[in-house]
């Protein structure tokens, strides 16, 4: 319980310095910079997340949208911080992406890490030696299922209708290399 609530306050906390910093840039350049150098950067925001969204999601609908402007606000709001601090700007946002890696969870993982992870926390919790252990690797186990899910909404229903088989075996088939 304690680890949680300590989780959720770090999340917290990196989520409110980062909006901090981010609105600060934001304003500072959207007042130093000037209306064609907004344009352009919205046209690069725009084309970026597009490309993003189609190379993750295979097809740019509303996610490359919302990606735009998130992307149109980073990009202004980092012009606003180097003008604003110079380049002391690069390092405060390189601290804010160091400070949320461990917020990442398993989205930097592989479908099969996850799965063998999943399949490694089962092990670990028929060994666990007291209901507290047992409980952190069962929120793990959902951590990782959660994301999977996610990742896969269709074969981790079809995966879960089908007992006794790994989750490996649908979620993350091995491709043949002809």
């Amino acid at each position: 319980m304690l680890r949680r609530n300590l989780v959720r306050s770090y999340r917290l906390a990196v989520t409110a310095l980062s909006a901090l910093v981010v609105f600060t840039g934001v304003c500072a350049g959207v007042s130093v910079l000037r209306t064609w150098t907004l344009v352009f950067l919205a046209v690069t925001a725009i084309c970026l997340s597009l490309a993003l969204s189609a190379a993750l999601t295979g097809n740019s609908n509303l996610r490359g949208v919302v990606l735009s402007a998130m992307m149109f606000a980073a990009l202004v709001a980092t012009a606003g911080l180097v003008v604003l601090v110079e380049w002391v700007a690069f390092a405060l946002v390189g601290a804010l992406l160091v400070a949320a890696i461990p917020l990442r969870g398993g989205r930097g993982q592989s479908t099969a890490y996850l799965c063998a992870r999943w399949h490694d926390t089962l092990i670990a919790l028929r060994h666990a030696t007291n209901p507290d252990q047992a409980v952190t690797l069962l929120r793990t186990r959902q951590r990782y299922l959660d994301e999977l899910e996610r990742r896969h909404p269709e074969a981790f229903h079809r995966w879960l209708s089908t007992p006794d088989v790994d989750p490996a075996s649908i979620l993350a088939p091995r491709q043949n290399s002809l």
